[in-house]
This record gives structure tokens, C-alpha cells and sequence, in this order.
């Protein structure tokens, strides 16, 4: 495969159902053959799909790279689908430094691991609360029933959020990050805004004991705006539950897959952490990274940058590059933990990253903990798949389990 691709024809590959299934083998060839790939689309800026590992790194942390599409001389709200976002609010992934420092540095205090560590006895018990219902069904179905239900209920209760509409958050954050914008994409845009706007007004009324309340009550020169109030938590609403929901769905399927894993697991639940880490690697909830900008004539590795092209980085790919990792398709549970780009790189490196970690590990051990056995209730072909360059998760996961009996 060339790093010159006709018009859209990389694009659409990459946006197809195979790819949605299964986006390893395309982005194999692709990371074999060059550190980046020129597409471009009719109607929309030239675009680079970057796909080697030392090349994704510099790219995410090069000063010439910027989020925002102006700063490379283009309008305003160019999104990695290929059309214009008109309606979207600014957030930690849409700005650079230092605007982007200062709001990171305004919440970020809220996801250190010692907070983080407080929040763990809590999200215990979600997961075992969530994890005894799913399984009390004939059919259990570990998407909707358990590895979407743990981190939104997590990141509802951090920002004191009514987990009353969930259903509704839900199909706003499905919305979002779809890979085609349009009239649903607007609506929910419009209608998760005007909630949080509505939300946070209520807050700054009668304030309570949750993240939301801390930053609407916030009187240090650097607090945020209310637009920026508005969009951080937009942001770790969206973040905080559809990749963490990604992640936890990973590894349940990987379990189904991988018999004995889940038997090792049991047998030593402290390898929980390093099954998660490799599960981040191998398959990871985000498959490219948000859109950058080259503000300057550049190269990533060989291949030449031009001023406005939109550079997309796949994660995916880097966390697969045989040039980084020894047999990088195979699942290791002795792998080195570490060097992945699953939370990205630099600046932007995921603020949320010790969160999803502890979210994921606490899902998996209450899951296992309750399981002898797990196999697919349909056929892998028949799975279903979130669409789209920006997420890799699956969206239904039927099961039939044998129970452990009493949980240990």
C-alpha cells in the first residue's frame, strides 16, 4: 500500500465495516509499509493517516502540530470525519497551550492517583452490584448490563450527574463521536449543553460534594469560564464513559476468547492490572487520535507534511508497530507494562488515564470473580461494532457463563 493514496479510497477502507471488526489488518500493511498515509477527500482538507510508533510520538508532541485548524490556516472546526463541526463547544482536545494547560491544570487535581485511589471502594461496589444483575440473566448481555453501566455510573457520581438519563447521555455520546456529523450529531450537541448549562446553574445554587459543584464554586483567577465549565464537563462525561466502556468490553470479549486467561485470572487476580495494560495495547478503546493540524511545512518520517494538512494519528496502529513491541498482535500476559500510546502522548496524554485504569481492573475482578466460564452467545461475525476512525469497541457482547458459585 502506498503513502499516496487516490482520493478517497483510504478513507473509505478505513471507515468500512471490515475495518470497524477488525482495523488490525488494514493498519498492519499500512504500518509495514510507510510512517504515513496521504489521503483526501473531496470537500475537506488533505489528510495523513500516521500509523508507525516513533513516528505517532512526535507527532504528538511536535509544536508544529496544533489542534486548532485556523493556527494551519484553515477555518475553524474541521473534524476528522471530513466535514465542519458548527455546533461543537471548545474543550482540553480542541485548544494548545497554553490556554489548553491552564483548563487542564483547573481539573486535573481531581484524577490524581491518590484521588483516584479514594474513589476505588466506591466503584467496588457499582461493580458488584452491576456485575450480581448482569449475570442473573439467562442471556447475559455484558455491554448495556455491565461494561457500559460501571464507568458511567463512576463518572455520573465524580461530577453529580442524576444517572436518570443515562439511556438519553448515552445516545448524545454516541452521537459525538460518530463518524459521519449531521442533524443527530447537532441535536445532541445542542441538547447535552443545555443540560449541563441547566445543571450547573443548579450547582452554583445548592452546591454539593462532587466535582461539578468544587469547579462551579471555584474563585482562583484561573477558574473556568462558564462556556469552559460547560465543555470540561461535556468532555469527562463522554471520555469518562465511552472509552472506558470500550476498554471494559475489550477484555470481557477477550476472556470469551481466551479460556485459559480467564482461568490464570482466577486463579491470581493480581495479574488483573498487567491483563489490562496488554489489553490496552493490543486492543485499545481508541483507534485514532483526535484531529491535529501541521501549522508548518514538515515530514513525519519520510513522507512530507504540508501547511493545513490534517494529521491523524493511529494509536492503534503504533501499539502494534513490530518495530516497538515483540510479536505485537499476540496477547502477553508477561508483557513489560508501559510504552503503549493507548492514552496518547504529550500534552494531551488522557487526564482521565489513572481513572479508566482503576474502573477497568475493579469491573474485570468483580466479573471474574463470579465466572467459571465464558463463551459467545452469537457467532464472531455477528458481533456488532461501534462505527467510525475514533472508537474500536464492541456494542453488544451476548454470553453464556457458568458461575462460580459464591464469589471469593
Amino acid at each position: 500500500m502506498t503513502t499516496e493514496t487516490p482520493g478517497g479510497s483510504l478513507r473509505a477502507e478505513l471507515e468500512g465495516p471490515a475495518f470497524q471488526a477488525d482495523p488490525y489488518a488494514v493498519l498492519r500493511e499500512l504500518t509495514r509499509s510507510a510512517a504515513a498515509h496521504r489521503c483526501e477527500p473531496e470537500g475537506a482538507p488533505p489528510q495523513l493517516m500516521v500509523t508507525g510508533y516513533e513516528a505517532a510520538r512526535a507527532v504528538l508532541t511536535d509544536p508544529r502540530v496544533s489542534k486548532r485548524s485556523e493556527r494551519a490556516g484553515l477555518e475553524p472546526g474541521w473534524l476528522m470525519s471530513g466535514v465542519r463541526d458548527e455546533v461543537g463547544v471548545d474543550y482540553l482536545l480542541t485548544v494548545d497551550p497554553p490556554e489548553h494547560t491552564r483548563l487542564r491544570k483547573v481539573v486535573a487535581r481531581a484524577f490524581t492517583p491518590q484521588r483516584v485511589e479514594a474513589l476505588r471502594p466506591r466503584t467496588r461496589e457499582i461493580a458488584d452490584r452491576l456485575a450480581d444483575e448482569v449475570l442473573d440473566q439467562e442471556t447475559p448481555e455484558l455491554v448495556d448490563g455491565f461494561a457500559a453501566r460501571v464507568p458511567i455510573s463512576v463518572i455520573c457520581e465524580l461530577l453529580g450527574v442524576p444517572l436518570d438519563d443515562w439511556d438519553r447521555f448515552r445516545w448524545a455520546s454516541e452521537q459525538v463521536v460518530a463518524p459521519v456529523a449531521g442533524a443527530d450529531r447537532e441535536e445532541a450537541y445542542v441538547w447535552m449543553s443545555g443540560y449541563l448549562a441547566e445543571l450547573i446553574a443548579g450547582k452554583r445554587a445548592e452546591p454539593g460534594a462532587d466535582l461539578l459543584s468544587a469547579l462551579a464554586d471555584d474563585t482562583d483567577d484561573d477558574r473556568l469560564t462558564d462556556p469552559e465549565l460547560v465543555g470540561m464537563a461535556f468532555l469527562l462525561l463522554i471520555a469518562g464513559y465511552e472509552t472506558t466502556a470500550n476498554l471494559i468490553g475489550a477484555v470481557l470479549l477477550g476472556l470469551a476468547r481466551r479460556p485459559d486467561l480467564l482461568k490464570a485470572l482466577r486463579a491470581d487476580p493480581g495479574l488483573i492490572p498487567t491483563a489490562v495494560e496488554e489489553f490496552l495495547r493490543l486492543d485499545g478503546p481508541v483507534v485514532t487520535a483526535t484531529e491535529r493540524f501541521a501549522t508548518e511545512d514538515m515530514h513525519v518520517g519520510d513522507v512530507p507534511v504540508r501547511r493545513g494538512d490534517m494529521l491523524l494519528v493511529s494509536l492503534a496502529a503504533a501499539n502494534r508497530d513490530p518495530a516497538r513491541f515483540e510479536e505485537p498482535d499476540s496477547f502477553r500476559l508477561g508483557r513489560p507494562a508501559g510504552g503503549h500510546l493507548a492514552f496518547g502522548h504529550g500534552v494531551h496524554h488522557c487526564l482521565g488515564a489513572p481513572l479508566a485504569r482503576m474502573e477497568a481492573e475493579v469491573a474485570v475482578t468483580a466479573f471474574v470473580r463470579r465466572v467459571e466460564s465464558l463463551e459467545l452467545a452469537v457467532a464472531e461475525a455477528d458481533l456488532e461494532w461501534a462505527p467510525g476512525l475514533l472508537m474500536h469497541g464492541v456494542r453488544r457482547l451476548p454470553v453464556s457463563v457458568v458461575a462460580a458459585g459464591e464469589p471469593a
